[in-house]
C-alpha cells in the first residue's frame, strides 16, 4: 500500500494510508512490510513526492520526469483521504523509587486521524496533512500539514516542503523509522532529555532532499535536510508567534541496498530556552545547545528475518545553577531488533534498547527496555491488523537517579480506510 507511513508520532507511531492503494489499485504490501513498516518501494514513493516508482526503469532510455509519474492516475478524492482508527486493551504494572506500585487494565482508544494527502497531477507538487481526530482522549488538533514540490527524474530528483512536519519520523531506513512493527516507537529515539528536548517532535520547518536510484531500484542513495523552529522551553513545537532568534537544523544521510537493506546517518542541531527549577525559589533559565548523532542499519534475509540495530550519542549542554559553568548531559544509546514474517501480513519481532546516561560526569543511569510480540493482518489488502505486545522498560531519572518500571501488556486492532 503505497503509503507513506504518514509520519506520526506522539504515542502512535502508524501511519499508513490506505488512499494510496486505492489509488494505484495494489495491496499495502507494494510499500510496507506490514503497514506501517516501510520497505524500499515505499520509501522511493514517499521521495517522489507520493508517486509510484517506475517499474520500466532499466536504463535503457532516460528514466521518466517527476510530472509524467501517474500521469494517466486521475485524481479521486477517495484516492487522497483516509482515516485511521486503533483500539487497544492494556495491562499495566508500574513501580519505582519512591512511588506505591500500581497495577490498572483498560479498554482504549488510542487514535482515531483524518489524513488527505497525495500528488497534484502533471505537475511536481504534492500535499500531506494529518488530523488527529481523537488521540489518547485529547481534543481534535493538526499533526502535520506539508506541501511539497518535487523535480527531475525518477531516478535523479530533489524535493523542497514547507510546513509542520515531524522531524525524524518517516527518515531514515527502517532501523531508524519511528514508525514499525510495535505500538510505540523504539525508546532510543523517542526518549527525552533533561532539557525536555525529544526527536518525537513536529514544529514548522522547510525540508528539502536529493534522491538518487539505480537501475530497477537496486541501490538508492538519498540525503535530506530541515530547518525549524525548534521547541519551547517546554518541550513543545514552536508552531506560530516564535520569539526564538535561531533555527535547529537536522540531517539524513541512507543507503538502500540488496533487496530490502540498508543504512542511514543522521545528526541534530539546535538550542532552546530552558528554565531549571520551576516554581522553586532559585529558578533559573539558560540557552543550551542541542546535539544529536546517530548511526542505524538493517537487512532482509531471505524476505523473512528482518535484523536491525542502531546507535545514538546525546551531547546537551546543562547547568546546575545559575551563572555555573556550563557541563553536559550525555547519553549513548543502542538499539536491536529483529522481525520474523512467518507469512505475508504475519510477523512476530523483538527489540531491546539500552542507554547510558550522564550529566556533568556523575554517575552513570542505564535506561533500558525490552520488548516482544506478534502481529498479523486480518484482511488481504492488509489494512486491518491485529497487534499482541509485551514490553518491561526500566527508566532512570539522569538527575535524581530514581529508578522506575512499566510492565505493559497489550492488545490493539487497527483499522485503515
Amino acid at each position: 500500500m503505497p503509503v507513506l507511513a504518514a509520519l506520526v508520532l506522539a504515542p502512535q507511531p502508524a501511519r499508513a494510508i490506505p488512499a494510496f492503494a486505492r489509488k494505484f489499485g495494489v495491496k499495502c504490501y507494494t510499500c510496507h512490510t506490514i503497514p506501517p513498516a516501510l520497505n524500499k518501494t515505499g520509501y522511493m514513493f514517499k521521495r517522489l513526492g507520493y508517486r509510484m516508482p517506475p517499474d520500466e526503469m532499466d536504463g535503457t532510455k532516460a528514466a521518466p520526469k517527476i510530472s509524467e509519474l501517474d500521469k494517466n492516475i486521475k485524481f479521486s478524492i477517495t484516492n487522497s483521504l483516509a482515516i485511521i482508527a486503533q483500539g487497544s486493551f492494556t495491562v499495566d504494572k508500574t513501580a519505582g523509587d519512591g512511588i506505591s506500585p500500581t497495577s490498572s487494565s483498560s479498554f482504549n482508544l488510542d487514535e482515531a486521524a483524518l489524513f488527505v494527502a497525495g500528488a497534484v497531477p502533471d505537475s511536481g507538487f504534492s500535499y500531506f496533512t494529518h488530523f488527529e481526530l481523537s488521540q489518547d482522549g485529547a481534543s481534535p488538533f493538526l499533526e502535520q500539514a506539508v506541501l511539497g514540490y518535487t523535480a527531475g527524474r525518477a531516478n535523479s530528483s530533489f524535493f523542497v516542503k514547507a510546513g509542520q512536519m515531524h522531524m525524524q519520523e518517516g527518515e531514515g531506513t527502517r532501523a531508524a523509522m519511528f514508525y514499525n512493527l510495535f505500538p510505540d516507537p523504539a525508546p532510543l529515539l523517542t526518549h527525552t532529555s533533561p532539557i525536555n528536548f525529544s526527536l518525537d517532535q513536529h514544529p514548522v520547518g522547510v525540508n528539502v532532499g536529493y534522491t538518487w536510484a539505480s537501475n530497477y531500484f537496486k541501490q538508492v542513495f538519498a540525503v535530506s535536510a530541515k530547518v525549524t523552529n525548534g521547541l519551547n522551553a517546554d518541550g513543545s513545537e514552536i508552531v506560530f508567534g516564535s520569539t526564538k532568534n535561531s533555527k535547529d537544523f537536522w540531517f539524513d544521510a541512507d543507503y538502500w541496498f540488496g533487496p530490502d537493506g540498508g543504512v542511514t546517518f543522521m545528526t541534530y542541531y539546535g538550542k532552546k530556552d530552558q528554565a531549571q527549577n520551576q516554581g522553586a525559589a532559585d529558578e533559573f533559565t539558560y540557552h543550551p545547545t542541542i546535539r544529536r548523532y546517530g548511526v542505524f542499519g538493517n537487512y532482509l534475509f531471505f524476505d523473512k528475518l528482518d535484523v536491525l540495530g542502531g546507535f545514538l550519542r546525546d551531547n546537551d549542554d546543562w547547568q546546575d545553577e545559575a551563572g555555573a559553568k556550563l557541563t553536559n548531559f550525555i547519553s549513548n544509546g543502542y538499539r536491536a531488533e529483529v522481525d520474523y514474517y512467518i507469512q505475508r501480513g504475519f510477523a512476530v519481532m523483538a527489540r531491546y534498547d539500552r542507554m547510558k546516561q550522564t550529566i556533568a560526569g556523575g554517575p552513570a543511569n542505564h535506561p533500558q527496555a525490552w520488548n516482544f510480540g506478534g502481529e498479523k493482518a486480518l484482511t488481504e489488502l492488509g489494512n486491518v491488523v491485529v497487534r499482541a505486545t509485551y514490553g518491561h522498560e526500566r527508566d532512570q531519572d539522569p538527575t535524581s537517579g530514581l529508578v522506575t518500571t512499566d510492565k505493559l501488556f497489550k492488545i490493539d486492532l487497527r483499522l485503515m480506510w
